[in-house]
């Protein structure tokens, strides 16, 4: 308990800290070196803090192994993969397999970026959109529906939140079989997937979303039973590590707090399993400009029992 209460106060005092992190650099941009100098002191107990050492303990290396073996990746044979939505965080990578019989996306996490949504919708596809955090759409497209509605785990007495169910319910699409599900919500992703049936997943032939917080030891309980699930239905077909957040290295593989994964349903594709692909791929951007990509490798390759916790990365 206090190693966890330990690491709980280490990430308080980093997110705490990233503005003045960011400070800093700006400020030596503009010339002002000694104001840039005050900022990087003031930050400099931080990394003494953030070392394997201290944020590992709560992270056995047997759930990392069980992490990779549910994130392992496949190619859909004949189908090669696009990138949808604007440049940096925005866009997601899909199969560019658009000729279906459900022209029918829903998207989840809107804020004001709906490039991914103008993509589909260039595409033919009519776009139910959701987030109960903004009062109004950036812009308009006769194929948007959007609604103040966040996405409910089925577990909160608020009235603006529903579940996937009862949106489908709702837009009359329970006979719909091929559409598709984008999902940006900050972590509550995993109440989704603890309500959410497979039978409810198996109506979307492709699932792109963001997941949050795998390196954080309070999802760790229920992130392996989520994508359990997920892969009883689809198969991830490629992952994108997020230069956003803080990321570990264990042996050769790099494991960052925040990733993309783009999935497709099992019974729609042939399936390649010997599938040797390094991350990123060219058309695949870091979500952050000012900062480089993080590098994934050959990330089917398997763990090695003997790897160890090499390093921990904080883009400050």
């Amino acid at each position: 308990m206090k190693q966890e209460i330990k690491t709980a106060l280490i990430s308080r005092f980093f997110e705490g800290n990233k503005l003045l992190a960011y400070t800093a650099r700006k400020e030596y941009r503009l010339g002002s070196r000694l104001k840039a100098a005050a900022f990087t002191l003031y930050t400099l107990p931080l990394r003494k803090l953030l070392t394997p050492e201290n944020i590992f303990i709560t992270a056995p290396k047997e759930y990392y192994h069980e992490l990779h073996r549910l994130l392992h990746i496949a190619k859909p044979e004949g189908v090669e993969l696009v990138r949808i939505g604007r440049d940096y965080d925005g866009g997601y990578i899909m199969p560019d397999d658009f000729a279906r019989d459900d022209k029918i996306a829903y998207s989840f996490g809107i804020s004001s970026d709906v490039s991914f949504d103008k993509g589909m919708a260039s595409r033919g596809y009519d776009v139910f959109m959701y987030d109960h955090t903004i009062d109004g759409l950036p812009e308009e497209n006769p194929r948007f529906h959007w609604s103040q509605t966040g996405l409910s785990d089925g577990h909160s007495n608020d009235e603006r939140l529903k579940t996937l169910d009862e949106l489908i319910a709702i837009n009359h699409h329970e006979d719909r079989q091929n559409m598709i599900l984008k999902m940006d919500v900050e972590g509550y992703e995993w109440g989704f997937f603890e309500n959410v049936s497979t039978q409810t997943l198996s109506n979307f032939s492709v699932i792109a979303m963001e997941l949050h917080w795998l390196n954080e030891p309070r999802y760790q309980p229920v992130i392996p039973e989520a994508l359990r699930k997920l892969n009883q239905t689809h198969q991830i077909v490629h992952i994108h590590g997020q230069n956003t957040g803080s990321y570990i290295t264990l042996g050769t593989h790099t494991f960052c707090n925040q990733i993309e994964i783009t999935c497709v349903r099992r019974d729609r594709y042939t399936l390649i399993d010997d599938y040797d692909v390094e991350l990123p791929i060219s058309i695949d951007m870091p979500a952050l400009a000012r900062l480089p990509e993080v590098p994934l490798g050959h990330w089917n390759r398997e763990i090695r029992p003997d790897d160890k916790f090499t390093s921990l990365t904080v883009p400050l």
